[in-house]
């Protein structure tokens, strides 16, 4: 510590502020929106332009406003009703359907019930209306959405709605919306491209702490809790910055607490994810040389929505709008027709219309966790979830390069990041200021503070809000939390999800998983499964060659990787290690066998003798299995010196441990264990080895009536 202190105060200033301010042009080299919308802003204050106005051509289209949620306790409950008031009560001039779709309805039916009564006595305009559905058992939130959008086919085709609303609107069961948030999103979806002529495919809304609760005074700063509304505060409000989407790599996801497209990219989705199952690699390869890849209008697969479901749901319906092209007043996901036509798409996509769009004045208010164990979990699942999205859009890729591109780019920094990122964070401060490692990560650190203080500065000005200065109170932790809530669990969500055995966030059922085929890279798995394969071969020789070695679905041979993810139960086995009785069993036999043919015969016994020692005889012959507690009778009465002039008297129900677990008394409650190595033969005529090396011949008896001695003699 002395040395580390005396590092810092004997360092030059001139040494300390020039790689602070490589670090900053490296800040506004790779975030270049944040110094180009300040300037924008300032232009608009300066010449009088107001950021709500809108086009002239937007109206308030019919709007279908779906709520998922899982409803387990009354918190839940009382979350919901705010929710559906903060929506119904938002000003939207137009028609507004609200649909409620409940994950698991039997998880809380009374709640249920009060939530269905309550709704039934809302009533706002006759152009707003609330319904509240769901499915029995819980199946994902994705599966609940695809529940709602079949609801309200269902209220079309019974004549309750003229028509399907032409816009989707998701949200949160835990969100809270901004004046005129609905109208102002929607106008934004309908504004179109100068140049192309196309309207917008996603809108996202700003994201806020619900509540603007992240100060609540001193006392609540100083907790854990109060930490973490400040840090994740901070962290939505600087993250609507990169929303606006005018950086150098594209957006492709949107926040699932608010968003909205057009119904005609939401409801093709199910259909297009069975379609991405009839793609193959041949198909691929011959487009390169001409052949027109399989149309999705074309297709006659049935929809798959449990494709949806996954470890996120509005990054699905983000990829789904990337690569969908506005043609004739529709949407269409057709792939182009020759990879040039797929290049001047990407082209189009990167510089002229992005299909993400953000509405700044959309404000949106939503809970966030307020201890580090669920704040943890929820991160490693959003901030790794794109890994295993890219494996269910992966037959899409290649197509669309309008997706592709900013796809594989988002993976190899998420690589990156994993592989080098504390590396770096360590070591470039010490090459930078050519110190110690505990310097340079000192230094660093202050390094990392004065880029959060730079960024948080820009999002206050460029949205003119100086009540949110607070948030400058976050920066003396802000590096420690995006290291432990937003690398670490990165990091540990990718890398179970690609080395090891898939990362298990509990986000969907297994059954929906199961169903929806999708699998995870999750190598481990995958090398574990091929080993069982490969032992079950060599044991029972029953399973075929195949590719399903190294797969992830089920297979009669093998069961799913999915399977106990969320039921907790034990998955069936692909090979059931032998029990080590099993082996005994089956190893003790043949040492018998090899025992009575290496030695010498004794003596032949008469008939009579025979049959009277014939029940004793069949007690005493090796048994398939020889497991723990098995009893073997010898004949009543009977006594055998086991060696010369020792006697031992058999009385009956006596135990002679022959093997670990076996017990065979010579008398009541009496043991003797035979040495690892004895060989014990006992048929009649047979020699039994007491000792490793001693052989005893067990020669008959002419007659063996109680109370009669057998004498062995050593052969």
């Amino acid at each position: 510590m002395e040395s580390l202190l005396w590092s810092l105060r004997t360092l030059d200033g001139t040494l300390v502020a020039a790689p602070i301010l490589k670090a900053l042009f490296a800040l506004m080299m790779l975030c270049c929106d944040y110094p180009i919308l300040l300037s924008y802003r300032l232009y608009q204050r300066a010449f009088g332009r107001s950021r709500t106005a809108r086009d002239t051509e937007a109206v308030a289209l019919p709007l279908l406003v779906v709520i998922p949620s899982l409803l387990r306790n009354r918190d839940e409950l009382t979350s919901m009703m705010s929710t559906v008031e903060s929506i119904a009560r938002n000003g939207y001039p137009g028609d507004l359907t609200i649909v409620v779709t409940i994950d698991g309805t039997t998880d809380a039916p009374t709640l249920y019930s009060e939530l269905r009564a309550w709704a039934g006595r809302q009533y706002w305009n006759d152009h707003h209306r609330l319904y509240i559905t769901g499915t029995p058992a819980r199946h994902s939130k994705p599966m609940a959405i695809e529940h709602a959008m079949s609801f309200v086919k269902r209220l079309v085709a019974d004549g309750a709605l003229p028509a399907f609303p032409p816009v989707y609107v998701s949200t949160d069961a835990d969100a809270d919306l901004g004046p005129r948030a609905l109208e102002r999103i929607v106008y934004r979806l309908q504004r179109k491209n100068r140049i192309t002529g196309w309207p917008a495919r996603v809108v996202a809304g700003a994201l806020h702490v619900r509540g603007n609760n992240f100060w609540n005074g001193w006392k609540h700063f100083f907790t854990v809790e109060g930490q973490l509304n400040l840090q994740v505060a901070r962290e939505y409000y600087v993250g609507n910055i990169w929303r606006y989407n005018i950086r150098w790599l594209p957006v492709t996801g949107v926040p699932g607490a608010f968003y909205c497209t057009w119904s005609e990219i939401f409801l093709a989705i199910p259909s297009f994810m069975g379609y991405l199952r009839t793609l193959r690699t041949r198909d691929w390869l011959a487009w390169w040389v001409g052949v027109a890849a399989p149309k999705f209008s074309e297709s006659k697969e049935e929809p798959i929505p449990e494709m949806m479901a996954g470890d996120t749901d509005d990054t699905v319906t983000a990829y789904a709008a990337t690569l969908a092209r506005y043609e004739n007043g529709h949407f269409t996901f057709d792939p182009p027709r020759t990879p040039l036509h797929a290049f001047l798409y990407m082209l189009r996509g990167l510089f002229v219309d992005r299909p993400m769009q953000f509405e700044p004045e959309a404000h949106v208010f939503t809970s966030s966790p307020t201890t580090a164990k669920t704040l943890f979990k929820q991160r490693k699942r959003w901030n790794s979830s794109r890994v295993e999205l890219t494996g269910r859009f992966w037959p899409a890729l290649g197509y669309h390069w309008t997706l592709g591109l900013p796809v594989m780019m988002v993976k190899l920094l998420i690589a990156r990041t994993i592989l080098v990122g504390i590396v770096v964070y360590a070591l470039v401060p010490t090459a930078l200021w050519n110190n110690s490692v505990s310097t340079g990560l000192v230094l660093g650190y202050m390094v990392n503070i004065v880029n959060f203080s730079v960024a948080t500065l820009f999002a206050i000005c460029i949205n003119n809000d100086l009540r949110y200065w607070r948030m400058m109170l976050a920066m003396p932790l802000a590096p420690l939390y995006q290291l432990v809530f937003n690398w670490l669990p990165g990091a540990v969500g990718v890398i179970s999800d690609v080395l090891l055995f898939g990362n298990k966030t509990g986000f969907a059922p297994e059954s929906t998983l199961l169903k929806g085929g999708s699998a995870r890279l999750a190598l481990l798995f995958r090398l574990r499964r091929a080993f069982l394969l490969t032992v079950r071969s060599i044991f029972h020789g029953d399973v075929p060659l195949g590719g399903f070695w190294l797969g992830w679905r089920e297979t009669p041979w093998t069961p799913s990787g999915f399977e106990g993810w969320t039921t907790g139960k034990k998955p069936r086995a692909i090979f059931s290690w032998p029990s080590l009785a099993w082996l005994r069993g089956a190893v003790l036999p043949q040492v018998a066998e090899e025992s009575t043919s290496t030695e010498a015969q004794p003596a032949m016994a008469t008939t009579s003798q025979m049959a009277a020692l014939e029940p004793a005889a069949r007690s005493m012959r090796p048994r398939p299995s020889l497991v723990p507690a098995v009893r073997r009778s010898f004949v009543p009465s009977a006594r055998r010196s086991l060696m010369p002039g020792a006697r031992t008297s058999v009385a009956p129900g006596a135990r002679t441990t022959l093997v670990p677990g076996a017990r065979t008394s010579l008398v009541p409650g009496a043991r003797t264990t035979l040495m690892p190595g004895a060989r014990t033969s006992l048929v009649p005529g047979a020699r039994t080895t007491l000792m490793p090396g001693a052989r005893t011949s067990v020669a008959p008896a002419p007659s063996h009536a109680p109370g009669q001695r057998a004498s062995f003699a050593p052969s």
